[in-house]
Order: C-alpha cells, then structure tokens, then sequence
C-alpha cells in the first residue's frame, strides 16, 4: 500500500536546511516517524488516520479546511522531520559501527554544534506545532475527529507543545467533558 507524506521532497529541501544534494530515500523515514510521533500526538489519531487516507485516495478530493490544516501541518513537518534526522546524517550507523563521515575541504561539526543546531530546529518546530495546535483548539467545529468521540485505542490530541508534558490539559470545556465522559462514575 502506498503511503502519503505530508510533505513532498521539493518542500522540504526548499523550506529546511536540508541541502537539495541530500539523498532523500535517507530522510522520508525521518518523515515518516516525525508524523507518528509529533502530528499524530498533536492532532490525534482519528484526524491524522483521515487526512493519510484522504492523501493517499486522492487528493483532489482534500477540503478547503484540510488544505489550511495541511499548510500547517507541513510547516511543522519540515523541522520535525530534519530534527529526528540530523544526528544520522551528521553520523552514520555502519557495519563496523557508528561513522562520521568527511569529506574533501570540508569540516566535521563537533557534538556541541550539532546539540546546538538540533535545539534550534527543535525551537522552530515547537514554535510551528504552537501555531498548528492553537489553530486546532480555536477551529476544532471544522475537524469533527479532532474534537472527539474518542474510543480507547484513539491516540488523544494533546494541544500542548509536543514532549512539553506527560499531561495533557486541554484549553476548552468541551476537550475536558470529552475526557471526563471515559472516567468511570462510581
């Protein structure tokens, strides 16, 4: 079965520090496991399952509303997605065990650079997932799987920051009395 990317690969060398040399069979996992990980969390899992398959049926048949939420999601997916795949492009993991790789006239960063340029693609990306979460909360009328029902195998949208807190607290009564309905009443 084919699978639908968030992003294309014109997008991301053209919105990231990706350079357009980079070999992208090497980052679409890194794609891959960014919109489980981080979209899905953010948007739960009846939203996300929707608009893959929506993707991946034809999409010609995307919504005006998914096209909004699609623009947001693929302007967190850019930084995501180089955020998980940058300390595997910087070192490789080989048969004769982790590599960093050099080339002609060129430098290797040192970690604490690497550490520095990841927390600043992670800042960017948190910044972007805000503006996406925030868009959610205040237009959750228009996206039906987002403000629930939920069963319990869903994976819940979190309006957080991603990774900001074990604990979600939602913004809106309505989230609240969406969680508050699977707690058992005695």
């Amino acid at each position: 079965m084919a699978y639908a990317y968030f992003i294309s690969e014109r997008y991301l060398k053209d919105n990231s520090p990706l350079s357009d040399n980079l070999d992208i069979k090497e980052i679409y996992s890194y794609a891959r496991s960014a919109e489980d990980v981080y979209i899905q969390e953010a948007i739960g899992s009846p939203l996300y399952d929707r608009l893959i398959a929506g993707l991946s049926a034809s999409p010609q048949n995307i919504t005006a509303n998914e096209t909004v939420l699609l623009r947001k999601i693929r302007d967190c997916m850019v930084y995501f997605t180089c955020y998980d795949a940058l300390p595997f492009i910087w070192a490789r993991v080989r048969n004769i065990g982790v590599v960093k790789q050099g080339g002609d006239n060129m430098e290797v960063v040192a970690q604490s650079e690497m550490e520095y340029l990841r927390k600043q693609i992670k800042d960017k990306a948190d910044f972007y997932l805000r503006r996406l979460q925030d868009y959610l909360c205040s237009n959750s009328h228009l996206y039906t799987e987002y403000s629930g029902p939920y069963s319990w195998s869903d994976l819940y949208p979190n309006p957080n920051v991603s990774n900001s807190s074990d604990i979600a607290i939602p913004r809106e009564k309505r989230q609240l009395d969406n969680i508050l309905r699977f707690i058992p009443r005695k």
